[in-house]
């Protein structure tokens, strides 16, 4: 286990303060400003697992050449150096947890992506098989999944001449198994689960999103349709309350769009105005529904959902220079967002419910 410097450096908190009053619905407001956390690099991804009884935080970060490795530190309480994978260009790592192995996939723009594998006797990736050159040559987002018992991930290829491709494992490493979406110049990929059937849905700055559906008979990702009316989305991600499934487009100007599933459609429910948006991310914490929009020109906005109106309402601003990804890491039973600056700092927020009652 390494013993590398913390990633804790200034400090700025996440707050939620919780009144409990019997008179009214809601009785918090909050999100003080109290600490900041964050890593001295910009980055342009935050990916997390967990791997006997650890927490670990991978961070792709171009301008170091690497892929930052971090891991919770139980006795003292913050994230610190575990790991760092160097490269050209890394723009995504994202991990796989296959039969108890670790693999990281580090994406780049120049001399090839790579696959890393966890080696527990050294405490340390090392490098397990490439990505052929040929088919990803500008990797913009890493999707990973399960089928059944298959795991696949994909990665959306942004360049006129790259191939998005879907890579399935073989028990010996990971292989090309689909090219998906020729010519188009994906932006990003989600996997999600809709009616009991994986599907997956690619966004691409040059059509609509499309939505392919996985055939159990092909065995492969079929073509099904487009999501109409939602040109230039940049980013796609899906999340649920209370069983109900939603869509959050970005949109990098104009206006990002949440969109919620119903009868075998997407239809609008909210526009949130965007200004240089790069992402509008779900996340939630103990039934609180969040999302954030993330500005290059202003303050990104953090958006609360309401339960009465079925809509978000704007609850906090916070600044963060050209944010690329907010993503939750949660252990010991406290919860951060990690959010990636293309610009700043890696900055992390912690969230907290404070009850006013007492």
């Amino acid at each position: 286990m390494h013993n590398g410097p913390s990633m804790c450096m200034d400090m700025c908190r996440f707050i939620e303060s919780n009144k409990l009053e019997t008179t009214s619905k809601y009785a918090f407001r909050g999100l003080r400003d109290l600490t900041h956390l964050s890593v001295a690099s910009e980055s342009l991804s935050v990916d997390t697992f967990s791997y006997k009884n650890d927490v670990y935080v991978a961070i792709s970060a171009p301008s170091t050449e690497s892929c930052m490795i971090f891991q919770w530190d139980h006795i003292e309480m913050n994230f610190r150096t575990y790991d760092n994978i160097t490269g050209q260009s890394i723009v995504g790592c994202k991990s796989v947890i296959i039969k108890y192995e670790v693999f990281v996939i580090v994406a780049q723009l120049f001399g090839g992506s790579h696959i890393y594998k966890f080696d527990d006797d050294q405490s340390r990736f090392n490098k397990f098989q490439d990505i052929e050159v040929s088919k990803i040559s500008k990797p913009n987002d890493i999707e990973a999944f399960q089928i059944g018992s298959d795991w696949f991930f994909v990665i959306a290829d942004s360049s006129k001449a790259g191939l998005s491709t879907l890579y399935k494992w073989n028990d010996n490493g990971f292989y090309s198994y689909q090219s998906l979406h020729e010519w188009y110049r994906d932006t990003d990929v989600e996997f999600l689960d809709l009616d009991g059937k994986a599907h997956l849905i690619l966004a691409s700055r040059s059509q609509v999103p499309v939505i392919y559906q996985w055939s159990r008979s092909n065995q492969k990702f079929i073509l099904q349709g487009e999501i109409p009316n939602m040109e230039d989305v940049v980013i796609v991600k899906h999340f649920r309350i209370k069983e109900e499934l939603y869509l959050a487009m970005t949109r990098y100007i104009g206006d990002s769009k949440v969109l919620r599933w119903g009868t075998k459609q997407f239809a609008e429910i909210q526009a949130l105005p965007s200004r240089g948006s790069m992402i509008l991310q779900p996340f939630s914490f103990k039934e609180r529904y969040y999302l954030a929009l993330g500005s290059d020109y202003t303050f990104s906005q953090i958006y609360l959902w309401d339960e009465d109106n079925k809509i978000f309402d704007r609850f906090k601003e916070v600044y963060i220079q050209a944010p690329r990804s907010f993503t939750v890491v949660s252990t010991d039973r406290r919860d951060f967002i990690f959010s990636s600056s293309f610009k700043g700092n890696t900055q992390i927020f912690e969230h907290i419910i404070i009850d006013l009652s007492l």
